[in-house]
């Protein structure tokens, strides 16, 4: 990756990112209670992006840690651009881009241009901080982990004109994390009682009655609120979680530096696999295709893990390589004066001892990676350090057409 397409977005650190459906804006969080949004050039690097935000959300009392973004259609077929945001202050809120707004004045209707986000009220009934919010895939709904030990499942109450919510009340905990099968339908969440759970979030009305496939997997899968699946093979806070493509799989990273692969099989136990990291644990965890899985945390490094194929029943699942290959900078050396001078400030200074010894990594990223979105055949991270880098899988030596083939 190039480091002249890389410079940190904020000095604070980027809690959450999001984009929109076209890739023109991007959302973020620079670890405060701001919400900034940047027009992003059609450019996955931050360098073309606009050198300020174009607006900014001021909403939140607390620091943001959950944004993500909903373009397509609604049920009626129409437009739809809705941006939800979460935060330490126990709310959310699911913003409006206003193009134009309607006045009255002496009773006459007058239209105005504008341009500016509006939030709509959401009713969580959480008491504790909220730690991450994902739309489902069709739109309709969107699921909110706490430290409340629940998920709210939001839904738009069009009569009240705000988005309420119904509670999955299953976990003994603080929930870390929580992702969307693609048939939006079921949630997998991951949680400090060291469990990670498949819970249905079926609602009749918003939700297609049909099975999709998972009849013979999960007996009670239009029950909502049911715990369909559980694991605890992490043996430690569930961090992380994602739920691939073609349905039928999941992964999860414990904090005992672990990650876990579980294929869903009908009429038979899931199988998962687990993997000890040689390194510090993962803070997220996502699936680029179906057969390619990132994690990424205090490592510092994306790592790449891929499974032998895309569909089958009984996948090997193995540790690829670290995305940043850290090359190393050649460093000039130092005359024995100004050699014996740096050491010792570095000692008195710093409490180093030897002044040409440095913490710093080769790594692109210099603290812990927060967060994955995948794009294409690449993935973007962003973390405390500030950056949001892109890693393009070809650019980075992998065989990116093999990972990202989703029929074998």
């Amino acid at each position: 990756m190039p480091a002249k397409d890389l410079k940190p977005t904020t000095k604070k650190g980027v809690t959450c990112i999001c984009f929109n459906g076209d890739l023109t804006m991007a959302a973020l969080c620079p670890n405060s209670n701001d919400i900034l949004i940047y027009e992003t050039n059609g450019s996955q690097h931050t360098t073309k992006w606009g050198k300020t935000p174009k607006y900014t959300l001021s909403e939140h009392t607390e620091t943001v840690v959950g944004l993500d973004w909903f373009c397509g259609k609604d049920a009626k077929g129409e437009d739809v651009n809705l941006l939800v945001s979460c935060s330490h202050d126990r709310n959310a809120y699911v913003w409006k881009h206003e193009k134009q707004i309607v006045k009255h004045r002496a009773g006459k209707e007058y239209v105005e241009d504008s341009d500016r986000w509006v939030p709509d009220l959401v009713i969580l009934r959480i008491n504790r901080g909220a730690t991450a919010v994902k739309w489902s895939p069709h739109g309709r709904k969107f699921a909110v982990s706490s430290a409340s030990k629940v998920v709210p499942i939001c839904y738009y109450n069009a009569e009240r004109k705000w988005w309420a919510c119904t509670i999955i009340k299953k976990h003994k905990s603080t929930v870390l994390d929580v992702a969307w099968c693609p048939n939006s339908k079921f949630v997998v969440t991951g949680s400090t009682d060291y469990k990670c759970r498949i819970i249905s979030a079926y609602m009749e009305g918003l939700d297609d009655p049909n099975d999709h496939g998972f009849g013979d997997i999960f007996p009670n899968a239009h029950k909502f609120g049911e715990v369909l699946a559980q694991f605890d093979q992490a043996k430690a806070w569930v961090q992380s979680v994602a739920w691939s493509p073609s349905q039928y799989r999941v992964a999860f990273t414990g904090h005992g530096s672990t990650i876990h692969f579980v294929q869903l099989l009908a009429g038979e136990k899931p199988i998962v696999t687990s993997i000890k990291a040689s390194g510090l644990p993962y803070t997220s965890v996502e699936f680029v295709s179906s057969k390619c899985v990132i994690a990424a945390g205090y490592d510092q490094n994306p790592h790449l893990y891929s499974a032998s194929d895309a569909q089958g029943g009984d996948p090997t699942w193995s540790f690829e390589a670290n995305v940043d290959k850290e090359v190393k900078k050649e460093k000039k050396g130092l005359g024995s004066f100004s050699g014996a001078r740096a050491m010792f400030e570095a000692k008195s200074n710093r409490g180093q001892s030897g002044g040409n010894k440095s913490n710093k990594k080769n790594t692109i990223h210099q603290n812990a990676i927060l967060g994955i979105v995948p794009r294409g055949a690449g993935f973007l991270t962003y973390g405390i350090d500030g950056l949001v880098a892109y890693w393009d899988l070809k650019n980075q030596g992998f065989n990116a057409q093999s990972l990202m083939a989703e029929e074998d």
